[in-house]
């Protein structure tokens, strides 16, 4: 089964990723910091990672920056979604590794598109999405 790790501040947002995941069949995880996104990742290795900047403690770019430097989660897809994007943010994201912006607001079909188009990069072939 597929998984995505949801890590959302915002409960609103966090609660309709979750149904919106759980609801194309993926078996999802979610939490609202950093920290604990790490030992998600550490403990479940999804497939993708739907990560917010903006969080309090350990913000996403440190989140990227900490899955990327270890060996069992440095190949995770980490898509961030976000309410801003500047063009520098934009570019420290590019430089640690993301592998795509999504802004908030975001219609759901979107999401689940971009979701599913990282998953057919990174599941062995035949995989059911």
């Amino acid at each position: 089964m597929v998984k995505i790790l949801i890590v959302e501040d915002d409960k609103i947002v966090r609660s309709g990723l979750k149904v919106l995941m759980i609801n194309e069949g993926f078996e999802t995880y979610f939490t609202d910091n950093g920290a604990e996104a790490i030992q998600l990742a550490m403990n479940h290795h999804p497939d993708v990672i739907i990560c917010d900047i903006a969080m309090p403690g350990m913000d996403g770019y440190e989140v990227l920056k900490t899955l990327r430097s270890r060996r069992e989660t440095a190949s995770i897809p980490v898509l961030f979604l976000t309410a801003k994007i500047t063009k520098e943010e934009a570019q420290m994201g590019m430089s640690l590794g993301v592998n795509a912006y999504l802004k908030k607001p975001m219609w759901p079909e979107d999401i689940v598109e971009e979701v599913k188009r990282h998953l057919s990069r990174t599941l062995p072939p035949g995989t059911r999405i």
